[in-house]
């Protein structure tokens, strides 16, 4: 299996995914009241995982993902399995941001089911937040695929066989970050310092992984494709490379594009 989990995992409705929601809520509430909002986040996670089993809800923590395909292994780790359904992230930040949002809907994905919580214990007053989904696995493994002035080396023919299969295999949607190391680890290639250059003006150094000598490697999930092509075009004209094989990989398509660098 590509996707693996510690703990089965149930698919429950929304009405109880609300209701398990408000019990944890009530309990994240009263540790706030009790204990305050200074202690380190792991007091807060392993109180509520204690409180909600006392209740009979039933918690789990540190649920393992094991993500494979391939010679590519990546495992996450849910804060916590609520009612053997509900995946829920605790954080102690100023406010809940969007990279939290995005996590939390990466293990919702991963555990294939369409509810999860958000609950932040740092503020005056604790923050919570849905995080739902009504993608199931299959929508996430159907997709479009298109390349455009895609070369028919090797190289470029390896890493689009590589990413249709990892995105058949685990699906799309997940995290933009697994995507990259899963490619990069199933292409064998390793991140290099690329000068970045204003006219014969070295103005540093930008890592990146190289697909071949002169060609640079970008996988992005852009939804704004106009836009993100433009700047990887602009970052491709201040390096030494030659071009950039850039994938695409927003949800429901695959896209493989070759830019080459500006005459």
């Amino acid at each position: 299996m590509p996707i693996e989990l510690s703990k089965p995992v149930n698919v429950v409705s929304q009405d109880e995914f609300h209701a398990i929601h408000h019990v944890m809520v009530g309990h994240a509430f009263a540790i706030h009241n009790q204990y305050g909002r200074m202690l380190d986040e792991n007091i807060y996670k392993n109180e509520l995982a204690y409180r909600c089993a006392q209740g009979g809800l039933g918690a789990e923590r540190e649920v393992l993902i094991r993500v494979r395909h391939g010679s590519f292994v990546k495992e996450y780790f849910i804060d916590l399995l609520l009612a053997g359904s509900t995946v829920a992230e605790a954080k102690c930040a100023a406010t809940i941001a969007p990279a939290h949002r995005a996590q939390a809907l990466n293990y919702v994905l991963l555990a294939g089911t369409h509810h999860g919580s958000l609950v932040n214990f740092r503020p005056l007053k604790v923050q919570s937040e849905f995080v739902s989904t009504t993608l199931t696995p299959d929508d996430r493994r159907r997709f479009s695929v298109a390349t455009h002035n895609w070369p028919d080396d090797t190289e470029h023919q390896k890493l689009r066989e590589t990413v249709v299969s990892l995105c058949a295999d685990v699906g799309m949607g997940l995290e933009v970050a697994l995507y990259r190391e899963a490619v990069a680890t199933l292409m064998g290639v390793l991140p290099q310092s690329v000068p970045i250059m204003a006219g014969s003006r070295q103005l540093g150094e930008h890592s990146m992984h190289l697909l071949r000598d002169g060609v640079g490697l970008a996988v992005t999930a852009a939804t704004r494709f106009a836009d993100t092509r433009k700047h990887l075009q602009r970052l491709l004209n201040h390096t030494t490379l030659d071009a950039i094989a850039w994938v695409n990989l927003p949800l429901n398509s695959v896209r493989f594009e070759l830019l080459k660098k500006a005459e």
